[in-house]
């Protein structure tokens, strides 16, 4: 059984300033998946970003930030403009949302998340801001071309 995170880990890894060896990204199209590692203040402090699209909602991608050796995500931004989510108090919560980690619910609890940006690269630079990476790699968006 896994060891769960008590709060005050939680938030210091997660306001841990984090880099990545990274230069380039490429954002997956609409099914599809990327991962990288980000790298914390200690030799053992690494982390896992992903990038993920299901393919069902064209608009939609989820962003995560976890620990490499040790399970537990820190960070989690839904992007769906027509999602609805509902926290254990019962709070609904409509469209793109950002859950972070805390002791009590682990990921249950979600809050909105810049509902006016529709910009999944956007949203992608704003996760990296909230998960504190400095010095983000690059995100390539390519369209894909029909009939090709």
């Amino acid at each position: 059984m896994a060891v769960k995170l008590t709060q005050k880990e939680a938030d210091m890894l997660i306001e841990m300033l984090k880099k990545t060896a990274e230069k380039e990204i490429a954002f997956p199209q609409e099914r599809g998946r990327v991962e990288f590692d980000v790298f914390g203040d200690r030799r053992e402090d690494i982390f896992v970003v992903n990038i993920s699209r299901k393919g069902i909602n064209a608009d939609g991608a989820s962003y995560q930030g976890r620990l490499r050796h040790r399970e537990g995500i820190l960070m989690r931004l839904d992007v769906n403009p027509t999602g609805v989510h509902r926290n254990p108090d019962e709070e609904v919560i409509r469209g793109t949302h950002l859950h972070i980690y805390t002791e009590e619910y682990g990921m249950a609890v979600a809050i909105p998340f810049d509902t006016e940006n529709k910009d999944l690269v956007g949203l992608c630079y704003a996760f990296f801001k909230h998960f504190h990476i400095i010095e983000p790699p690059a995100v390539t968006f390519q369209l894909k071309l029909e009939g090709i």
